[in-house]
């Protein structure tokens, strides 16, 4: 038999379309504080948003009767009619938000107009009112929500952890801070405060502000107007670009969306510029006109449908690309070039005299003359030892290839090319190592069995490394400390690097790109943890036996171990003088020394027959 819901009923699974979490919450309520015209948003927050969450803004605020209309369903001051509908300016217009928190919340507004002597306080739970009276308080709004899902059992048990739930909130934070810096933001979280974010003249001020100093350097420039649309905003260099994480915006008329379309706009124009597997980061800013963008596609207004998607398309791509050759992105001129002694004649001035072109010789020289001098003479390789290379003994016998002198009869030469590559001569040809390949490897094992036997080797800094983090990221290092001693980085109280791994370059910009990708790392791995009945803000990772989980750490090691190992060797193959024999010999030492980690080839045989070709 078919009934109509209470409505009670009606609010709590609509509700379910609008708030699916914490940060729903917040992205609600803020955006209905920068529609009241703000200049400043302050958010607090306890547990994550589960206890609390509270949003205060110096906006227009409400009279008594408005307060309490706020709260029914379809209630809205931004739109009349189907001609507003088409043309919307303001972040909220639905009427939705605030009768779904307040069906599955504890509410409380206190609301005042700059032309009325007092204020307005109204309680909401289940979206029955409970009190509204007259109240004493600033001109503005302020929004406290309480034990959010608190009458929807399931949903509050299936939260995640404090952690991923405030890691949510900040993501919907940024999304809104990023396109208004013209309004100073506040984030406070158990009571020690995130973020303090001034008004600022400009998106870059508010993106290094927001997400950290480092991308002032990351960032290029690009602009275009249009009649159609223009775009503002900034691109990652190519060389700055990540495997997971970054930061990818898309605004248009200073709101956030989501568009996988144009996000095939910006990766055709980087093209084979970036790393395998690799994305950019990006800040877009898209001004048109409200009448041919669509808004309305989804509750959570993060889909947005343009008129004519292509044209943007095209445009988009296209200043991307311009940006990216006009920071001559290309190959550079070698300056080492200069090591070469060759003189290089200047063309001579009209009508000076140019002497003519003379060779000079030894008329004496006999190039078949046994003279005893053997200075500069390239040592003769023996090459019996290189028949077999790998003996009856198999790999262990490999590195006796590259033996010094001393502990033989016989010397195999190890010849650098172009600083990238080493040939040395083998049985089969001609063998080619990758040096920055072999150092991963060579790093990869060294490190992997300290991840496994936890035993850490600190090498302690003369000076402490300041991580300078955005607040969840200095968040997940608190919660890696133990990881990354394990790996041989020691933190202090202040979570600034103090110890390093042995062979792990002591520069502070090597230090921070390491710490900063593991702790990337861990956040991917760990940071989806649940809220379990017994547990308060601690994650999980799923129920499993023993051996499962020891699998999961093992592979979680190799992953960071492979990372860590990656960055050691950009680091020492940028190094001067390295030793090249050295380095064949711990290569082949290695249990697997024809491949990375991630299975890329170390080295390469160029056979006698592919070389006798050559020659034919």
């Amino acid at each position: 038999m078919i009934h109509v819901l209470p409505p009670h009923i009606a609010s709590q699974i609509a509700a379910g379309e609008v708030i699916q979490r914490p940060a729903s919450v917040i992205k609600e309520l803020m955006e209905n504080a920068v529609d009241s015209g703000a200049d400043r948003i302050d958010v607090v927050l306890t547990d994550g948003g589960a206890t609390l969450m509270q949003v205060t803004d110096n906006g227009c605020g409400m009279g008594p009767e408005d307060a309490l209309l706020a709260f029914e369903r379809h209630a809205t001051s931004k739109i009349r009619g189907v001609e507003d509908l088409q043309k919307v300016q303001t972040m909220g217009f639905r009427g939705e938000a605030l009768a779904s928190i307040a069906s599955i919340a504890h509410v409380r507004l206190r609301t005042r107009r700059k032309e009325d002597e007092m204020g307005t306080e109204v309680t909401i739970a289940g979206s029955a009112v409970t009190s509204q009276e007259e109240v004493v308080c600033p001109q503005g709004s302020d929004f406290s929500v309480r034990n959010l899902f608190y009458n929807v059992p399931a949903r509050r048990r299936f939260l995640k952890s404090e952690s991923v739930e405030l890691k949510h909130i900040l993501e919907e934070f940024h999304r809104v801070v990023l396109c208004h810096p013209d309004i100073t933001f506040s984030l406070v979280h158990n009571r020690s405060t995130l973020y303090h974010l001034p008004a600022c003249s400009n998106p870059k001020a508010r993106i290094t502000g927001a997400l950290g100093k480092e991308w002032n350097a990351q960032l290029l420039d690009i602009t275009v107007d249009t009649s159609i649309v223009k775009i503002r905003g900034y691109v990652s260099r190519p060389k700055d670009s990540y495997k997971k994480g970054g930061s990818r915006y898309f605004f248009v008329n200073r709101r956030y969306f989501k568009s996988p379309f144009l996000h095939k706009a910006v990766m055709n124009a980087y093209g084979k510029l970036l790393p395998q597997d690799k994305l950019p980061s990006y800040f877009i800013y898209l001004e048109t006109d409200p009448a041919i963008i669509d808004v309305n596609i989804h509750p959570t207004k993060t889909e947005v449908k343009f008129e004519d998607e292509s044209v943007v398309f095209q445009m988009l791509q296209a200043v991307i690309r311009e940006t990216l050759g006009k920071f001559a992105l290309g190959p550079s001129i070698d300056f080492e070039m200069g090591a070469m002694q060759h003189h290089i004649p200047v063309p001579p001035a009209p009508g000076e005299h140019v002497p003519p072109p003379r060779l000079k010789y030894d008329p004496l020289f006999n190039p078949f003359q046994d003279t005893g001098d053997e200075t500069g003479r390239t040592p003769v390789v023996k090459f019996d030892p290189l028949l077999n290379p790998f003996g009856e003994t198999g790999q262990d016998s490999v590195s006796a290839l590259f033996a010094e002198e001393s502990a033989g009869t016989y010397e195999t030469p190890v010849i650098p090319l172009r600083k990238k590559y080493l040939a040395t001569p083998v049985a089969s040809g001609l063998l080619i190592i990758h040096k920055q390949r072999a150092l991963e490897r060579i790093f990869y094992e060294q490190i992997l069995p300290r991840f496994k036997d936890r035993k850490p080797v600190p090498e302690r800094l003369y000076f402490p490394v300041a991580l300078n983090l955005q607040p969840s990221r200095a968040m997940l290092l608190e919660q890696s400390r133990d990881l990354l001693l394990r790996l041989g980085f020691e933190t202090d109280d202040n979570l600034a690097i103090i110890s390093v791994p042995p062979e792990h370059p002591t520069d502070e910009g090597s230090i921070l790109d390491s710490v900063r990708e593991i702790i990337s790392l861990q956040g991917e791995e760990f940071g989806e943890g649940t809220r379990g009945e017994g547990t308060r803000g601690e994650g999980t990772r799923g129920e499993g036996t023993r051996g499962e989980a020891s699998h999961a750490e093992t592979s979680y090691g190799e992953r960071l171990a492979a990372l860590l190992a990656r960055r050691m060797a950009a680091a020492e193959q940028s190094s001067p003088d390295p030793a090249n024999r050295s380095l064949a010999d711990r290569l082949f030492s290695c249990r697997e020394p024809g491949l990375t980690p991630d299975g890329r080839a170390c080295t390469a045989i160029i056979s006698f027959e592919q070389i006798d070709k050559i020659f034919t």
